[in-house]
């Protein structure tokens, strides 16, 4: 990357700014750098621009290059170390540039300490600076800097628990740094899925007093009020986690991560109606740029009763990466299309994965045994996944709520409405889902149900009640 002399700066452009941010080398030097890197560049444009940021490998061309939305903005940039410094170069551009034939304007100023390297960075970058937080993003401290960049790295929650001591370390060190905080309540968050055991009593009040520090020193902070969302809505407090969207989003209304926090917490409590507008507003923000949901499967589809919906999303996701957990739903919607020996054929795949989250390995295996007839592996392996699950602070009922499907599915009502009723309690309440699903016909005869239905209809009017579906797009 070569630096101009003559910097030039783009011109104000639309209020909706989309900007695709692409680490320059396919090979960095230091992955680990970069990563932590475009996380950190990330969390700037949304915090300080509101912008919508979309991650890309590469830079696009041709074809790719032409459905960009008009005004998108490429960002790419390159980070190393050179002993205490950051060697920070970018460069940006547009569309419109690009066919015209413009160049690219280049900035490299070479090594420079962290926080001058990063503050250079947002002075050059060509978009408005509409909000405040600059000086809460990054450390001060040089040592800490580093510290913060390789938390923010790490994208494994088995390595986010192995590191949760050294975060939590930098967080109280950086009292005043809310990238740091967002770090520690979301590496606490992917803890929790390794070693339950080890979380002890008030773990859920220490994640969530990490996000509401960041929260307080950076009002609307989007990642931070993101992860708090997804958080709230797996211990079964949808509420809370509407209560938090709710007000980022008015403040920075473009940024697309938000609204999936919105049809998460909404499709589980059941507002489908909301969930989907919410879909729809990150669509409309992102144009050709949108991508699937980051988790396995976007289910307000599947619970709006659109397939076709749902199947295009789960085909769009496996064009970007495969886990046990999108090859379970792709086995999921194959059953409910009757269509067994394809179904098959995803749970055994989902079920041997070596990625992805391990409950739904398990319950590829459990549908696995199903198809293959052999029902009582099938409830062992439930089983022994309860004793599991049990031990958790982050239940996530809707994960329950396939396990009582399973349940059902291999002929054991009992446990199904055990484990429906289980995942009530734990938040997950779409009532049309309880209602549509063909996998849990069984229990809807069972004597327990009524009181289930009622309830979860009980539960659904009062969140419709405080959460119309205009809340999700405010």
């Amino acid at each position: 990357m070569v630096a101009l002399l003559v910097w030039r700066p783009f011109a104000p452009g639309p209020r909706v700014r989309r900007v695709l941010l692409i680490p320059a080398t396919a090979l960095p030097a230091d992955p680990a750098l970069e990563r932590g890197l475009e996380t950190l560049l990330s969390d700037h444009l949304e915090v300080l621009a509101g912008a919508a940021v979309v991650h890309a490998p590469v830079v696009p061309s041709g074809a790719d290059l032409e459905r960009l939305p008009e005004g998108t903005l490429l960002m790419t940039f390159r980070g190393h170390r050179e002993g205490d410094r950051l060697a920070l170069a970018a460069a940006w551009t547009t569309r419109e540039r690009l066919r015209a034939g413009e160049p690219w304007a280049y900035d490299d100023p070479g090594p420079l300490p962290p926080a001058e390297a990063l503050d250079r960075w947002v002075d050059h970058w060509p978009l408005r600076r509409r909000f405040p937080g600059r000086e809460a993003l990054f450390p001060r401290d040089p040592a800490h800097g580093w510290d913060l960049l390789q938390a923010l790295s790490i994208r494994d929650d088995a390595e986010a628990a192995r590191n949760l001591a050294a975060t939590r370390a930098l967080a109280e060190a950086e009292p005043g740094c809310a990238t740091a905080w967002t770090a520690l309540g979301d590496h606490l968050y992917r803890s929790l899925w390794i070693d339950p055991q080890a979380a002890g009593s008030g773990f859920n009040a220490r994640m969530d007093q990490a996000f509401v520090r960041a929260l307080e020193l950076v009002p609307g902070h989007p990642r931070a009020t993101y992860l708090r969302a997804l958080m709230l809505t797996d211990i079964g407090d949808q509420r809370r986690a509407l209560q938090s969207l709710i007000p980022a989003a008015r403040q920075r209304p473009d940024v697309p991560d938000l609204y999936l926090g919105f049809a998460y917490a909404g499709r589980t409590a059941g507002l489908l109606e909301g969930a989907r507008r919410a879909l729809g507003r990150r669509q409309r923000i992102l144009g050709t740029l949108a991508d699937p949901s980051p988790w396995s499967a976007e289910t307000t589809y599947l619970y709006l009763g659109d397939t076709a919906a749902f199947e295009q999303d789960l085909e769009r996701a496996r064009t970007m990466r495969t886990d046990a957990g999108l090859l379970f739903y792709q086995g999921y919607l194959a059953l409910l299309k009757g269509r067994r020996d394809l179904a098959l054929r995803y749970m055994t795949e989902g079920g041997g994965f070596p990625g992805g989250p391990i409950p739904f390995q398990d319950l590829c295996l459990a549908y696995r045994a199903l198809l293959e007839g052999r029902l009582q592996d099938g409830l062992a392996g439930l089983r022994k996944v309860d004793q599991i699950r049990g031990r958790l602070r982050i239940p996530d009922g809707e994960w329950t709520f396939k396990e009582a499907e399973a349940y059902a599915l291999l002929g054991d009502p009992d446990r199904s409405v055990d484990a429906a009723t289980r995942a009530f309690v734990q938040g997950f309440s779409c009532a049309r889902w309880y209602e549509a699903s063909p996998f849990l016909a069984p229990i809807r005869t069972h004597p327990r149900w009524p009181t289930l239905r009622r309830n979860l209809l009980e539960r659904q009017a009062i969140l419709e009640a405080d959460f119309p579906a205009s809340a999700f797009t405010p």
